[in-house]
């Protein structure tokens, strides 16, 4: 796939992406892509699935510009996703009859390590895996 505006630098990519539906299916394919030579498939289904999850939360509740960066480095993956509003995800305990409001969740269970680093204007959301 090409991706316009796709930056990448030794193990680091970013990549803008839309404010539309169809980000998250691109952040998906943009991380199989490249890590499907370098990583596990459970450490690529792990990120693929989180990072899926982290630009849906900054579509239904921040706001663009969006950006997702990626970086592999010592059997380490980050992810990063990047939007300009200023509030952070909160993680919810939602009914089990829910049909949404776990991606924090599996998020939180599935990465390494996670958190939220604000910025003037806005906050990147990271994961780490490894």
């Amino acid at each position: 796939m090409w991706y316009p505006d796709y930056v990448h630098e030794g193990d680091e990519a970013q990549l803008p992406l839309p404010p539309a539906p169809k980000a998250a299916g691109i952040a998906r394919a943009f991380v199989r892509e490249h890590l499907l030579p370098t990583a596990s498939d459970s450490t690529v289904d792990a990120v693929t699935l989180c990072v899926s999850e982290l630009v849906t939360n900054a579509l239904d509740h921040a706001a663009p510009p969006f950006e997702l960066r990626m970086a592999y480095a010592n059997g380490r993956v980050r992810v990063e996703v990047s939007d300009a509003a200023t509030s952070s995800p909160v993680q919810r305990s939602p009914e089990p009859s829910a049909l949404r409001g776990r991606g924090l969740q599996f998020v939180d269970q599935s990465a390494t390590r996670w958190g939220v680093d604000p910025f003037p204007g806005g906050k990147t959301v990271w994961a780490e895996f490894g």
